[in-house]
């Protein structure tokens, strides 16, 4: 009789081990998959703010060139900013006057992808994945002068960019309204 007791014994600690093993499993394998869920979330909204801060960079450059600008003119997906003469100091000559040959150029390039400011001799690319259709799939102009009151002009930006990740494709729109701070018309 006591032989029967140890063997049930016995069994029963297996059986509780191998329970226990198997619940502990199960607990880890819903943790992993948990962590690897939070991962992928987090590698996105990486992503996302990459996007995001891309587009908003090259609109605060584009922001900072165009409260400067005297006049602005739009042809087609390009703004050219024509902005004050300086001075050889560097300091703007008073009153304001128009300095042609110091204009900034902005074309968004929607065969490229890309947004191009040419200011000084220099050409930089400031944003990628430039689409020419907004999220909802309208065309749209990337570009708009418009003239609100007597000396107040401002310049419309739209910019429709394409993010990639690896859950698809997403497209969003960012817009500013920009006043020329020293538009003469």
């Amino acid at each position: 009789m006591l032989v029967r007791t140890r063997r049930r014994a016995r069994g029963s600690m297996l059986l509780e081990v191998v329970l226990a093993s198997a619940i502990g499993g199960i607990a880890i394998a819903l943790i992993v998959g948990t962590q690897i869920h939070v991962l992928r979330n987090y590698q996105r909204a990486l992503a996302h703010n990459t996007g995001n801060r891309a587009a908003y960079n090259a609109l605060r450059e584009i922001r900072t060139i165009a409260q400067l600008a005297m006049r602005a003119t739009v042809l087609g997906n390009t703004v050219t900013l024509t902005l004050p003469a300086r001075a050889p100091t560097g300091l703007l000559i008073l009153p304001l006057q128009p300095d042609p040959a110091n204009a900034a150029t902005i074309t968004a390039d929607m065969a490229t992808g890309q947004l191009i400011l040419t200011h000084g001799g220099q050409t930089r690319v400031l944003l990628r994945n430039l689409v020419n259709t907004t999220p909802q799939g309208a065309p749209y102009a990337p570009f708009a002068v418009q003239q609100v009151a007597p000396g107040v002009v401002v310049l419309h930006v739209r910019l429709s960019v394409r993010e990639t990740h690896a859950s698809g494709t997403e497209r969003f729109l960012y817009e500013e309204t920009i006043m020329l701070r020293n538009a003469v018309r």
